[in-house]
């Protein structure tokens, strides 16, 4: 107990000596291009709209120009926001947004991407179907790859950068993520990448890990709930019978259950990540990761076990996340 309350205490010292330390300098804007995925909702909504304000040029993706959330970014924002129809899954999608950047950006390169697009699922590895690895990946992590890929040459032209959302999730495992972590986890892998191949150009490659806010992007809301508690059904009837056996109805029930009370539990607002993403676009010297703790108590659980997981051994990891899951720190 005290090897991990000095861990504790040294890690939270570390982490605010560095942030006191960090000179901030900001960019011009100056009416910069930023792409950024998934408007419709959470996240990207809601940085579209403070990066107006700002003076950015923005092209917002959204699922559908019609949706309601463009339909609210044509209201509320100026004329410096672009509404493009940006299906990450979708090519023709993505190279009619590339062509659309490039035509208003008028030849002077891209500022920023902002990878923002992502779907969750969960369930043990034994129930969760490969539909739902594969269609989750399609989006947060081929989509992610593939719009970066069509936007590069733009952002390279200008020395800007790259903006991946990822997770608390994609650096720690816990007990039925494997479907929603395994896209996160390989995000992370490809921002790294990533940033090392582009230090010769000058761009800069952040990655932007929110912790609990799951209850304020839709992850687990509205219809995305009701999307979640249809596909639970869709795995206990696609699973074997020895598998249904083995875990119990009981069991699949109990943990989608839970989704009803993770608002309850998520951080009031978005500001937290808002002001990570604000700041990996226009600090001079933006920080390489932004984990970002969320949650409504003095501490974000999961990201607290994100940070010792960098210390600690794998098998002490597994045991204090074995305790807190059955706890019931989810």
């Amino acid at each position: 107990m005290f090897l991990l309350a000095s861990v504790v205490f040294i890690l939270i010292c570390s982490y605010f000596t560095y942030f006191k330390m960090k000179k901030v300098s900001k960019i011009k804007i100056n009416g910069k291009g930023v792409l950024i995925t998934g408007c419709d909702t959470g996240f990207g909504h809601e940085l579209v709209k403070r990066l107006d304000q700002l003076g950015f040029t923005v092209f917002a993706g959204c699922l559908s120009e019609k949706s309601e959330g463009a339909q609210n970014l044509q209201k509320e924002c100026t004329r410096r926001v672009h509404i493009l129809k940006l299906d990450v899954t979708k090519s023709e999608d993505i190279r009619r947004a590339a062509d659309t950047v490039e035509k208003i950006c008028r030849g002077t390169g891209l500022w920023a991407l902002v990878n923002n697009a992502g779907i969750d699922s969960f369930g043990d590895v034994e129930f969760c179907t490969m539909e739902m690895y594969r269609r989750v990946a399609d989006v947060n992590l081929f989509g992610l790859i593939h719009v970066t890929k069509a936007l590069l040459p733009l952002i390279r032209k200008c020395k800007g950068r790259v903006v991946n959302v990822t997770s608390v999730k994609g650096i720690l495992s816990r007990p039925t993520i494997s479907v929603y972590g395994n896209t996160k986890f390989g995000a992370e892998n490809f921002s790294d990448c990533l940033r090392l191949e582009m230090r010769k150009f000058g761009v800069k490659v952040s990655i932007v890990e929110p912790g609990n806010f799951g209850g304020l992007t839709g992850i687990v809301r509205d219809q995305n709930l009701e999307r979640l508690m249809s596909e639970m059904e869709k795995m206990w009837e696609s699973a074997d019978e020895e598998v249904q056996e083995a875990y119990g109805r009981e069991h699949l029930e109990e943990q989608f259950t839970g989704l009803y009370k993770a608002p309850q539990n998520c951080a009031p607002n978005m500001d937290p990540v808002l002001r990570a993403l604000e700041d990996a676009l226009t600090s001079e010297t933006p920080a390489i990761r932004y984990l970002v703790d969320g949650g409504r108590g003095l501490i974000d659980w999961y990201n607290l076990f994100g940070r010792m997981n960098y210390y600690l051994p794998t098998e002490w990891m597994d045991f204090i996340i074995d305790k807190a899951w059955n706890f019931g720190i989810r």
